[in-house]
Formats: structure tokens, sequence, C-alpha cells
């Protein structure tokens, strides 16, 4: 009994105790409640303030933009923070209930709700200034166009195709800001990057602003004109533009200090001839190749001439003969080694050694080799032998076996000497050997023959290129530095250094800037307050050819004015002017580099047809960097319409005058059919450079008089459109469609790494050429080397040859129809470096009846 006593106080205890912590909650929870209801009674008013700030951005009078939540969710941040779920279940009134629930649904649905709202206040905005959009051209603008114009982010990149509006755009977006006085003329920055563009976007915008007096204010500049403006605001002292801002004349004295240095210096003197001699070309060796017909055609490239004018058949040759001129050694270039009968082999053809040594009679011999003896994959073999390993050794000893019986000397070197460093010293050590003397020619010998050569043209151009792209990335040559095992580029900046101090040294003394110098510092100014502008909207066209040093200085701009929004429109398909800094990762990589960003298209073209829309943007985007995007034509094509048609202009033994003649010919035809087609048409004739304009340019318009005929190269015509198109020279070469110069791998130390494709920029500026006609392209091009782009193109639109899917038996290459001495037959495009051919199939009688 007493234990049961004990167990029943037990529970007692237990229930009372239970029952005081119960009491004590409820009165600690009420009072809790009562001093949470308390609190938001206290900051109802700043809730509700809160709702109607949100409100405000949502009432479909203006774009509720990215910075504007953020400003909200940082406002209210802490308010947010003390609302627990409760709070309707406190003794509130329904209306502050309601005020709280609201609140708490806008902050945290703030990202949801805002993109609703924009989305329907693009379309609520389109019908509301219908009109407007319908009356600021002869055509109303498209629904693309009018939703780029509208949506108002922090930043805003329009990507607009070829031929789809983009200075219409930008215009209308200006007007439509002042139209509802979101902002003040002076409050634009308007910027493209050519006076002719400038020209046409002020016209633009002032027409479409017709009705409002401030908008001939506007400030519509090139990135040039607008850094000239700031740096000379800025400056105690009066600012010359280097060389008149003339990229000839800046090329001009660079050679001038080229050629000074090279006389004077004997340091520069070695390093310039070690580059050009030996380094001025990319070291790709034929191991590096899937096939002969990849190899050869990248070899049509360049023209591996020797600097004593001396053709040879691949880079290394041109190295060994380069050394030979150098060093006063006389040479013969595959000089014809005469065989008894019993020692000729029809199997190797007539002996040719590669080089001879006419004062000493020595022959030379350089195989094509690695360090353990094996061939490129691609070389070719022949019965008994089983792999091209076998066959090419058995060439070797059969080489070596007719020097031992003929008693005559032979010196022997390998590609493997070149990969590793060694090629022109062990040839020296074996000449040495043989007692072969050497005698460097004089300075003034040496640049006679390297002003004569192309190589020194090209090296000139690249310094140049390199020069422009390394200030306009705001670089200095001590920060680059080779990658390890790239002697060629560090061989470079020893000839690149000296120059650059010449050219920097130069423009101190006068003092001048050139353009990148303009834009750096005036993104300097920016940063540090010497120049302020209180701009609200920073507006850039042609976005895509946009270079770090413009980068840095629209930073800069915002940096002095945090809340300036920036309006992208460019065409990445479109980004040509890599030689002059553009960096394309900018526009295809824009919200990592500015921030949150609406990314808006405009896709349909007014300029050209489906099939060229079709043929020019599958080609473009072969490139997987490139921005993804269909455009749409408001043109069909014609049936039975080619939108491109190909001009194949026959293999010539003459010299240049007589390949002018038939390019002519051939040029005279086209203009011949486009006259008969449309007589007044617009024709333009685009070339990769300003030498392919035609020689007889004013004889062709006197002969076609009502035709409007004009020639631009392929970066000048960017931005223009004609009737019909026709491109010259469509070949292969480093001056051809692609330039192999325009594409060198040393520019990639001042870009950035996403435009690694091969012939990245390149593919662009053939995507421009093809572009630009309404109706129709000629591409005119040489038989026996036609370009990969054009190759390219023509199997993309199902162009049909007069002999179609014959390929090369020796190398895959292109077959072409030649005449030979007892009949017609198809051989290789690469001949004489590839003997590969068919017979053409002889067509009887019968047959023709039928």
């Amino acid at each position: 009994m007493s234990n049961r006593k004990v167990f029943i106080q037990i529970i007692r205890f237990f229930l009372l105790t239970i029952s005081i912590i119960g009491i004590w909650y409820i009165i600690q929870d009420w009072q809790r409640k009562k001093l949470f209801k308390q609190h938001l009674l206290a900051i109802i008013d700043h809730v509700r303030k809160a709702n109607s700030h949100f409100e405000q951005q949502t009432n479909f009078e203006r774009y509720f933009a990215n910075i504007d939540e953020q400003l909200f969710l940082n406002t209210y941040r802490d308010t947010r923070k003390v609302i627990i779920r409760e709070f309707d279940r406190i003794g509130l009134t329904i209306d502050i209930v309601e005020a709280l629930r609201r609140f708490c649904d806008y902050f945290d649905r703030s990202t949801t709700i805002r993109q609703d709202y924009n989305n329907q206040f693009v379309q609520v905005e389109a019908e509301k200034f219908a009109d407007f959009f319908a009356n600021l051209e002869k055509y109303p603008l498209s629904d693309d166009q009018i939703e780029a114009i509208i949506r108002d982010e922090d930043n805003n990149l329009v990507i607009a195709g070829a031929g789809t509006g983009k200075t219409t755009t930008i215009s209308g977006k200006v007007a439509y800001l002042l139209e509802k006085k979101i902002a003040r003329p002076e409050e634009l920055l308007i910027i493209s990057f050519t006076k002719n563009a400038v020209r046409e976007m002020y016209d633009r915008c002032t027409r479409f602003c017709q009705h409002i007096p401030e908008a001939e204010g506007l400030e519509v500049r090139t990135f040039n004109s607008f850094g000239f403006l700031v740096s000379r605001s800025c400056s105690a002292r009066e600012i010359l533009l280097a060389f008149d801002g003339n990229d000839e004349e800046a090329k001009a004295f660079i050679q001038q200090q080229f050629d000074e240095l090279f006389i004077g210096d004997t340091d520069f003197q070695r390093k310039a001839i070690n580059y050009l001699a030996f380094f001025n070309r990319h070291p790709r060796t034929e191991f590096e190749f899937e096939s002969k017909n990849d190899y050869l055609t990248y070899e049509q490239s360049f023209k591996n001439i020797t600097l004593d004018g001396i053709k040879v058949n691949s880079k290394e040759e041109v190295e060994i003969g380069n050394f030979f001129c150098l060093f006063n050694v006389e040479y013969e270039y595959q000089r014809h080694f005469p065989l008894n009968e019993e020692d000729r082999n029809a199997e190797y053809g007539v002996y040719q050694p590669d080089f001879y040594l006419t004062d000493y009679q020595i022959w030379h011999e350089h195989f094509g080799i690695d360090r353990n003896g094996d061939v490129p994959k691609w070389f070719n073999t022949r019965p008994p032998y089983k792999t091209a390993r076998e066959y090419y050794h058995a060439g070797m000893a059969w080489k070596e076996r007719i020097h031992d019986k003929y008693q005559t000397r032979l010196i022997k070197t390998y590609s493997f000497e070149n990969r590793e460093g060694r090629l022109i010293t062990n040839l020296k050590e074996k000449l040495i050997s043989e007692g072969v003397t050497m005698s460097e020619r004089s300075p003034d010998e040496i640049l006679e023959l390297i002003k004569k050569s192309e190589d020194y043209k090209d090296c000139m151009q690249l310094i140049y290129t390199f020069l422009g792209l390394m200030k306009s990335n705001g670089r200095t040559p001590s920060e680059l530095i080779p990658a390890k095992g790239d002697k060629r580029f560090k061989v470079f900046l020893d000839v690149f250094k000296p120059l650059f101090r010449a050219y920097d040294s130069h423009l101190k003394k006068i003092p001048a800037v050139d353009y990148n110098d303009m834009i750096n510092h005036s993104a300097e100014h920016f940063r540090n307050g010497k120049f302020k502008k209180p701009y609200k909207y920073i507006m850039v066209d042609e976005f895509q050819d946009m270079s770090l040093g413009r980068y840095q200085l629209l930073k800069a701009i915002r940096q002095q004015n945090p809340g300036v929004k920036l309006y992208a429109v460019g065409d990445d398909w479109q980004s040509i002017f890599r030689f002059a800094g553009s960096d394309i990762s900018i526009i295809t990589q824009f919200e990592q580099h500015f921030g949150y960003t609406s990314q808006t298209a405009i896709l349909k073209t007014y300029r050209f047809n489906e099939q060229i829309l079709h043929a020019s943007s599958d080609f473009v985007q072969k490139n997987p960097s490139q921005i993804k995007k269909q455009l749409t034509s408001h043109q069909p094509a014609p049936e039975g319409h080619f939108s491109f048609e190909f001009i194949r202009t026959p293999q010539l033994s003459g010299g240049r005058e007589q390949l002018m003649k038939v390019k002519s010919h051939y040029l005279t035809e086209v203009l011949s059919k486009i006259s008969l087609q449309q007589p007044n048409a617009t024709v333009f004739l685009i070339g990769r450079y300003k030498f392919n304009s035609p020689k007889d340019f004013t004889g062709l318009r006197s002969l076609f008089p009502k035709l409007s005929i004009n020639y631009f190269t392929a970066h000048g015509v960017k931005g223009m459109t004609c009737d019909y198109a026709v491109l010259l020279d469509v070949d292969s070469g480093i001056l051809g469609f692609p330039s192999e110069m325009a594409d060198d791998p040393m520019l990639s130390y001042l870009l950035h790494e996403g435009d690694s494709f091969e012939n990245a920029e390149e593919r662009r500026v053939f995507y421009v050429a093809i572009t630009r006609a309404r109706y129709k392209n000629y591409l005119i091009y040489d038989e026996s080397q036609p370009s990969k782009f054009l190759l390219e193109l023509q199997a993309a639109t199902g162009y049909s040859r007069e002999f179609p899917a014959k390929k090369c038996p020796e190398c895959q290459g292109i077959l072409i129809k030649r005449k030979g001495p007892y009949s017609d037959f198809y051989g290789c495009v690469h001949y004489p470096r590839c003997n590969g051919r068919i017979a053409v199939p002889t067509v009887s009688p019968v047959t023709l009846i039928q």
C-alpha cells in the first residue's frame, strides 16, 4: 500500500510540474505573440510602403529590371526576416494580414513575379506603342525588334543576324527612351565602330525623333572618336593622332625601323634572320596530318620559296635552302642524277635528290622520318611492301646504294632533327666535315634578299597586327611569356620587342597617341574621375567587334555611373576584326563580363533569300563556339533558282599577266549575265585583300555603264548590301580564303581561348562575304587550288561538278580535267606534288545515239 501511495504522489507531482510548465509556456507564448504582434503593428507602415514600392514596379508603366528587384530585396531583407509564418494567427486584422501576406509573396517570389510581369509588359507595351513602332520606318518593325526595344534590363544583349535591322533597332530604342522620357538625349551615349555607321545611326535616330528638338544633341560616336574626345578633354597639352590614324603609314614606319635596326644592330640582325629564314611559319610537320590531301591542301597555303627565290616542296626544305643561301653555298634544287640503264628503277621514276651543292659535287637528301624511323600515317605503300614505312625505307636504301655505287658524296638530314630543333645545326656540322666553306652574306645583301621575299611583307603585317592586339588588350611585351617548347614565339618576340620600343619612343617623342592609347587613357580618366558624364544608357552597335580595351572603357564608365544600362547589339557570326583587337568572347560570354543580362534575338533577315540563309548559317555554325541561332528570311528562293554559282577558271601555265586576262574574261562573263538579268543592279566585287581588285576595274565599269559596280575587301563590305556579289580569287593560299596569315597561332597569346577553332575568324570573314547579296553569289576560283571554304560550300549547296564524286587515287584530293599530249585526263589538283590521275571515260557512238 505504501508503494502505491508513493507512486500516486509521484504521478501527481509529475502532472503538477507539467501543468506549471504548460501554464508558463502559454504565458510565454502569449507574451511572445503579443510582442510579435506589437512589432508587426510597428512595422506595418514599412511593409505597406514595401508593397507600394513593389507594385509601382509592376504597374505596367515601366520595365521591372533586375537592379530594381535587387534594390527591393536589399532594402527589405531585414523586414522579411522578422515575419514568421504564424503572423495570421496572432489576432491581427484582416487588412494587416493581407498586407503581410502580399509582402512575403513579393519578397519570396520576386524573381518569378518579375519575369512573368516583364513578359506581360512587353505585350502590353507593344500594343500601347503599336502606332509608334509602325511609323518609325516605311515598314513596321518586326515583333523581335519591338521586344528587343522594350526590354530594359541592367544589361541588354540583342543578337541580330545579317540583314535583320540592327541600326533600326538601336535607333528605335533611342526614340522609345526619349518618347517615354526615361532618359534625356544628353544621358545617352551611342557608339558604333565606323564613321559611316555613326553617320547612318545619327541620321536614323534624328529621323525617328524628329518631333523631339533636343534629339539633335544626341551623342553618336565611334569608340575612337569618343576616346579622342575624352583624352583631349583631360590633357593639358595638345594631343596628336599618331600617323594621322593611317594604318599604312604606321606599317611603313615599322618597316623603316626594321631596316635601320637590321643594318645598324648586329644582335637584331641575327634575330631577324633567324626568324625570317627558319621560324616565319608555324612548325606543322607531315606527321600532324591525317591524309595526304590534308597535308597538300595545307601546303598550298604557302609558296615555300627560299630567300634566293627557289621554289621547294616543304617548310623544312625552305629552311635548308635559306641556310645555303645565307652562307653562300651554291646549290641546285632537285637536280637530275644520271643513272646507268641497269640502275634505273621504274618504281622510283627519275632520280632527283633534294639538293646538289654545285661547288663540291655533294648531294643532299632530306628524309621524312621520325626518330623511330616511322613515316607519316598517310604515306602510301606499293607491292610487295606491306607498310608505308617499309616502302619508304626501301627507297632510302636504294638511294644510298646508288651513291655508294657511283662513289658520290651524300649528306642526309631527317625530319626528326627539325622537330628537335637541331636540323640546321646538324647540317652545318655535316657540311664542315665534308670540307664545305661557308661565308655569311653581308647585311646589305641579306636585307635585299629579305625585302624581295613575300615573307618580309607578311612578317611586317604580322608584327603590326600583333602590336595592335597587344595594346588593345592593355598588355606589354614583358608580360608575354612563351609557352614551354614554343621556340617560334620566343624568336618572334626577339624581333618584335625592339620594333615595339622604337614605335613607342616615336609616339612619346612627338607626342602622339594611337587609337589604342586613346581608349586605354580614356578608361583611366573615367576611373580616376578626371572625366565625368552622368550617362543613363550606353548603346553599342556592332558589339561583336568589342576589344578588351573598349570593354575596360565601358566598365570604367559604369564604375562612375553604377546605374547606367548597357544596350548592346551585335552578331557574333560577323566578328571579323580580330586583327584590330576584337575579342569574340566578350559577346559570346556577355553575362560573365557584364552581369545580369536580358538576351533577345532578331532573327528575321530582310536582305537575302532562304537559300543564302541556310547555306551561310550552316557554314558559320560549323564552329561550335558561335552562338546558335535560327534565322528566317522573308523571301523564299524562286523555284529553280540557284543562289550560288561557282565559276571555275582553268589552271594556267602563263605568267601573271596571262592569269589576269583569263580572270578578267570570266569576270566579264559573270557581269554580262547579271546585266541581262537586272540591267540596273548593284554589284559588289569582293576580295580578301585590296590587291584582289581587278586590274582593269575602270574598263569593266565602262563595259557595263548601267550596272553599279564597286570593289570591296571582305572586311570593308561588312554592313553593306547589294543585288549580286562576285567573290574573286576564292582560292587556297596564305592570302586566299581562308588566309593562313590571318590565323597565325602566335596571335593566340593575345586572344581568348574560346576562339581556337581552326580558321575561326576566316570562317566569319567568308560568312560576311557571302551574305551581302540579295539574290545571288558568284564565286570565281582557280580549279587547281580551290579554297576549302568553297569546297565546303559546294557540298552544302548540292553543287554538281562536271565530274562529281571522283577523288585522286593517290591522295584523295580533287581531280580536275587536264589536257595531255594524246588525250584528256583527270589529274590531281595537287600536281606536281601528287601525280594521281584517271583516264576520261570514252563514249562510243552507239552510246551517243542512245
